[in-house]
């Protein structure tokens, strides 16, 4: 999810783009007759290949942003992959994965360029925090859906209590990201002073949590990167949810937290637009179990998540998706002590 300004999105380099092109066109036995470079994301390269069986979408993974020579994470890319395309086969608006022969969705170039395939995507991103009630309606029912597929075609994460819980949040570590956060924004020449509150906030909210307030929430799979970056609409319809490679066993209440302040929240106004977020949860509750008493919690969760990575002084510098992700997390911080008095019967 994270992007900075000095981290700076990829540019074409032609032997990679000859590597991949030449080896899906052999694997997946197409005839590429031109392409659209996309390179909307960090460090990997993205195309939208046009071929004579129609236009695919090729990802080559970088090895700053995923190295696939490591096992686990080759495991987990390629578990996800299979995952994304299950979700496609049982209704779920997601692209299907163009896997090999042997059924492996993740391809190896001879000159050692991991890559992946997949449908193409129809439709567009939505504005930050503008995206309408139908719009959140269908998203919901779309997030309910996949949140409930995932959770039948991916096992439970390992054995014993606390691998079979999966991501959990760990006070001691977000209590030293916030010290290192802190003594690092005392050293910039200057400091937005709502970041800062904010900032100082957290560090008091962190010294009185309790995170045994999360223990009777249900472990799931998640997408775990489920902000409007990757989500497409049409007109009215959610067309594509896209970017799997982080998916995870954790809580499900991350995703709904996460796309509810990227899609519905009014950082101008300060505000959760009300009849967005609440169509959103009326779609989610068609397809999966989400209690009226239980979007605070996802939100606090959320927040021990993220919170260390948008509340510093360093984002102030960087481009519009960091900048973004900041203000929503001070707005959450701002509203920490009020949240089940506006979200109690949500």
């Amino acid at each position: 999810m994270t992007v900075t300004s000095e981290e700076v999105r990829v540019t074409d380099d032609p032997a990679v783009r000859a590597s991949v092109f030449a080896h899906a066109a052999r694997t997946l036995d197409v005839r590429i007759a031109g392409y659209t470079p996309n390179f909307l994301g960090l460090h990997n390269r993205k195309w939208t290949v046009h071929t004579d069986a129609g236009d695919l979408f090729l990802k080559c993974y970088h090895p700053k942003r995923y190295s696939l020579i490591d096992a686990a994470r080759y495991e987990k890319i390629e578990r996800s992959l299979k995952a994304q395309h299950d979700l496609h086969n049982n209704g779920v608006p997601c692209p299907a994965v163009k896997a090999a022969a042997d059924g492996k969705p993740v391809h190896l170039t001879p000159e050692g360029h991991f890559y992946v395939a997949m449908q193409c995507a129809a439709g567009r991103t939505a504005k930050a925090g503008t995206v309408d009630p139908l719009r959140m309606y269908r998203l919901g029912q779309a997030t309910g859906l996949m949140h409930r597929q995932l959770d039948r075609s991916l096992p439970r994460a390992g054995t014993g209590a606390e691998a079979s819980r999966g991501w959990w949040p760990s006070l001691a570590a977000m209590q030293a990201e916030w010290r290192s956060n802190m003594e690092a924004a005392q050293r910039l020449p200057a400091l937005d002073a709502r970041l800062l509150a904010a900032m100082e906030k957290q560090g008091r909210i962190l010294s009185g949590i309790d995170l045994s307030v999360f223990d009777g929430l249900k472990p799931g799979w998640a997408h775990w990167d489920y902000w409007v970056d990757n989500i497409l609409f049409d007109e009215d319809q959610v067309t594509g949810l896209i970017d799997f490679d982080t998916v995870t066993f954790g809580y499900p209440e991350i995703d709904v937290a996460r796309v509810l302040l990227s899609a519905a929240l009014d950082t101008e106004a300060g505000e959760l637009r009300t009849y967005a977020a609440e169509a959103f949860l009326d779609g989610y509750r068609e397809h999966r179990i989400f209690p009226y008493n239980r979007l605070t919690l996802a939100f606090q969760l959320l927040w021990c998540r993220e919170a260390h990575w948008w509340l510093q002084g360093a984002v102030q510098f960087k481009d519009a998706p960091p900048k973004r992700f900041s203000q929503e997390l001070i707005w959450l911080t701002e509203q920490w002590e009020t949240l089940e008095a506006q979200f109690a019967d949500w």
